[in-house]
């Protein structure tokens, strides 16, 4: 971490050939207000060819924060975010990404919560807005966007994703570096640092007062998508037991994961015969199911990084 300004706020926004997305994103944040810490902005631009500079660059011209351009031509979100983290210089991180949208109030919002709290970690819900139209957006709509819990704010026992979350660095303490590099390509870099904030003792808070907007690009809503980020969470369980070298635990995960795949397989395939709204449904939950079974090896989906720079993930 850099020098601090003043206790203030560093907004982490990394971006990957993204220019609408990251249009919507910097436009959003330039009403912010932090309760009158300093606020500056720092885009990671993940794109080799550091397409995102001319506009950056133009864009700072009118803007009411202070905005930093960073190339970081290795790709992965990991080395994005760690070499934003590098160069920050707030107290507060918040984390915004460049298919998102800070809603009215949302950086005041996370900074009171966080001081009401004392929380390490601070969320608001996530709503996913979907492109064009399918039988399956409902389900669309629920599997991209944070709901949270029915709270309008408070003390929460679980975290949710990095992007439209705040961090306070003097309440926790970041490993180095503090997004895991092993996971540049597989996601999940920002599940693994809040699990061991949260072993750190932190408080992590929730608030129903602001929200953030995310749009989920044409490729991510279709049922190959959803089935392949379904089988890569169902990985989650049996490789943390993995990490713990709980054997007891893979074989649990294993057996519940064999279990539902043979249970909601089936139901997925008559769906989709019948060409009911449900099929979207039972085929997550099975791709789910095999994941859990799947975990090692080479089964890993990648998702991110370089698989995206030589286009070989979704």
């Amino acid at each position: 971490m850099g020098k601090k300004i003043n206790s203030g706020v560093s907004i982490i926004l990394p971006t990957f050939r993204r220019p609408e997305g990251l249009k919507i994103a910097l436009e959003s944040l330039m009403g912010q207000t932090a309760n009158g810490l300093a606020i500056e902005i720092i885009v990671a631009d993940n794109d080799p060819q550091g397409s995102a500079k001319g506009y950056v660059e133009n864009f700072e011209n009118t803007s009411t924060h202070p905005i930093h351009y960073l190339h970081v031509p290795q790709p992965g979100v990991s080395n994005a975010r760690n070499a934003a983290l590098k160069a920050a210089k707030g107290r507060y991180l918040a984390f915004l990404d460049d298919d998102q949208e800070a809603g009215e109030k949302w950086l005041e919002t996370l900074l009171a919560v966080a001081s009401k709290y004392k929380a390490g970690l601070c969320f608001v819900p996530t709503l996913a807005r979907i492109p064009g139209s399918s039988p399956y957006d409902p389900y669309y709509v629920k599997f991209f966007s944070r709901f949270g819990p029915k709270l309008e704010e408070g003390i929460v026992d679980d975290f949710f994703g990095c992007g439209n979350s705040l961090l306070d660095t003097q309440l926790c303490s970041l490993p180095s570096p503090p997004f895991s590099l092993e996971m540049n390509e597989t996601g999940g870099e920002d599940d693994l640092l809040f699990s061991e904030l949260q072993s750190q003792g932190i408080n992590i808070a929730w608030s129903n007062r602001a929200r953030a907007y995310e749009d989920i690009r044409p490729h991510r809503a279709t049922p190959a998508y959803i089935k392949v980020r379904s089988f890569a969470n169902g990985q989650g369980p049996s490789q943390s037991c993995a990490d713990e070298n709980n054997r007891v635990g893979i074989i649990k995960w294993m057996l519940v994961g064999s279990l539902q795949y043979l249970a909601y397989k089936p139901l997925a395939i008559i769906t989709k015969l019948l060409k009911r709204p449900s099929y979207i449904h039972y085929l997550a939950k099975s791709a789910d199911g095999l994941g859990k079974v799947l975990w090692f090896g080479g089964f890993t989906p990648k998702l991110y990084g370089a698989a995206v720079v030589e286009n070989k993930a979704f």
